[in-house]
């Protein structure tokens, strides 16, 4: 990063960077409080930060470049334009001599707010109903525990498989176990979570009565237990009626 005194404002921060980064520094910082107006506005570690709900992001002159983190390389939606840049796991580099890509600055400002909001919201649930409930979690408690600490990217998939599998099973009781929600009525049922490249959603049928179902959708021929595999959000769309299906089913045989 380019030496600099150490400023007491974001003010202080842009008048004392090199003349070539000044615009460049300005623009950043007007495009950040664009997309974040409710964000506030700090030096920290030396450079400018912005909290919203924790923090947000940073920015900083190096001879260069502008660096900007953490940087959302996870977002698919982001990730076309965010390779032209240089930059690690959580940084991405903005050359000076080339225009500030201040459009996709704004995305990436969104998204994390995104972010923070949908951790701030769990948070505060989680809080609430252990103050509310009891000093040790319920198990939804668990449930909305395990969801903060889930990658942003896969909460859609999770929350489509979810709502499949609740509203084919009002019966069933959810709950965190072997690490994955977990679903039981008198016993477990069914448990799915992210794969481990996080590219798809499985499903573990795990009960002995699963080998009674036949559908296309259950894998692998093991002796008390099948799998289901959906590799995208659409496919847990076009799968949602057979899933509902295999669920249904399931509780059946559990009543028998």
């Amino acid at each position: 990063m380019v030496k600099m005194k150490t400023a007491a404002s974001v003010d202080e921060y842009i008048a004392a960077a090199d003349p070539h980064a000044k615009k460049a520094l300005r623009d950043v910082r007007k495009t950040i409080k664009s997309a974040a107006p409710k964000a506030e506005e700090v030096i920290s570690y030396q450079i400018p930060g912005y909290k919203y709900h924790g923090m947000l992001v940073f920015f900083a002159a190096w001879k260069n470049h502008i660096s900007l983190y953490p940087a959302p390389w996870n977002a698919e939606s982001l990730k076309k334009e965010m390779s032209a840049y240089e930059g690690s796991k959580g940084t991405i580099k903005f050359p000076f001599d080339k225009p500030m890509p201040l459009t996709l600055i704004k995305k990436m400002v969104k998204y994390r707010m995104k972010e923070n909001e949908m951790r701030a919201s769990l948070k505060k649930s989680v809080k609430t109903t252990a103050k509310i409930k009891s000093v040790k979690p319920t198990e939804q408690d668990q449930v909305n525990e395990w969801m903060i600490k889930l990658d942003p990217e896969m909460k859609p998939a999770v929350d489509a498989v979810r709502k499949i599998i609740k509203a084919a099973g009002p019966q069933l009781n959810e709950r965190i176990k072997w690490n994955a929600p977990s679903y039981y009525y008198n016993e477990d049922i069914v448990t799915f979570g992210p794969a481990r490249n996080k590219d798809k959603i499985i499903l573990v049928f795990h009960h002995p009565n699963i080998v009674k179902i036949r559908s296309a959708l259950l894998a692998g021929d093991y002796k008390d237990r099948r799998l289901v595999n959906f590799n995208s959000l659409k496919e847990i769309r076009d799968g949602k009626k057979e899933l509902e299906r295999i669920i249904k089913e399931s509780v059946r045989l559990m009543d028998k």
